[in-house]
């Protein structure tokens, strides 16, 4: 079992509050409509999709996604199991620093979205210098404890 199947079950108690925040921070920067298509690579229990019309998920812990309520499917960052183009717009929140291969991650959410990439990095990532080094052509906006990184796409 895998460590957020773990916690999944108290995942939502621990972490709304700060997860909803970063969603609204990123509502402050990204306008999205609610006729544009929103990925969430790294959804977790998904605890934030009501906050969009159209919605999808995916994370690779079967366990927290059995906490969702919200059309989630099991998927790797790496590996996103969607056609080119399929999205208006794909974020991550704080789930990057999870990736296996974040380069890979960050090429997948970019082929699959037609509009926007919005990725948040736990600043206290341990690999936090070298992601944003690799997100550096993304235009950042703050919050007190992620970075967001914005990235038009195509």
């Amino acid at each position: 079992m895998d460590y957020y199947s773990k916690i999944a079950e108290g995942y939502n108690e621990l972490h709304k509050r700060e997860q909803l925040d970063k969603i609204k921070t990123i509502f402050k920067n990204v306008y999205i409509s609610n006729e544009e298509t929103t990925l969430d690579v790294g959804c977790g229990t998904a605890l934030y999709a009501y906050l969009f019309r159209n919605y999808k998920g995916i994370d690779p812990s079967k366990g927290m996604l059995e906490q969702s309520n919200s059309d989630v499917r099991l998927g790797k960052a790496e590996e996103i199991p969607f056609e080119d183009s399929t999205f208006d717009n794909v974020i991550s929140i704080s789930a990057i620093h999870n990736f296996n291969d974040y380069k890979k991650g960050v090429e997948e959410m970019e082929r699959v979205s037609k509009k926007k990439v919005v990725i948040t990095l736990l600043k206290k990532a341990k690999k936090f210098e070298e992601i944003k080094e690799h997100l550096k052509d993304s235009r950042e906006a703050d919050h007190p404890i992620d970075a967001i990184f914005i990235k038009n796409v195509k």
